[in-house]
């Protein structure tokens, strides 16, 4: 007989989905070998896809990396479009401060998946693995 692990995965408008886990999801391992300080729109894309085929982003998350990666909005980039390597990081602590500031839907549920998404990047990112191989 076979056990059944449910994961919640909560989305952008408070949805939440029982999505079984059967193994098959990727563990926080980093796979990548990026560089997430330093990306060019193109491997933004890359990660994006990757990140969202290995089950360790959201739709909403994806969706705001889709964002970054092209057509930067309001509160990033200073509005402007990302035309060569950029800090992924920065970008997503400028749209937190964005979102604390100007927020005024779903502010707690951006601010709690701009945070996850920050986290997810780190552990996925060459360098913070390097470091925490080191440090172990």
């Amino acid at each position: 007989m076979s056990e059944v692990i449910t994961m919640k995965v909560s989305g952008y408008t408070n949805i939440t989905y029982d999505l079984p886990d059967n193994g098959s999801r990727a563990k926080n391992t980093p796979s990548l070998n990026l560089d997430f300080s330093n990306m060019t729109p193109q491997e933004m894309e890359s990660a994006r896809l990757e990140l969202g085929n290995e089950g360790k982003i959201s739709l909403h998350q994806s969706v705001v990396m889709a964002l970054m990666d092209g057509y930067a909005f309001i509160g990033v980039n200073g509005g402007k479009q990302v035309a060569e390597s950029t800090n992924m990081y920065s970008m997503i602590d400028s749209m937190l401060d964005y979102q604390k500031k100007y927020g005024t839907i779903n502010v707690k549920d951006n601010i709690d998946s701009l945070k996850s998404l920050r986290e997810t990047l780190e552990e996925n990112d060459v360098h913070t693995s390097q470091n925490r191989s080191i440090i172990a």
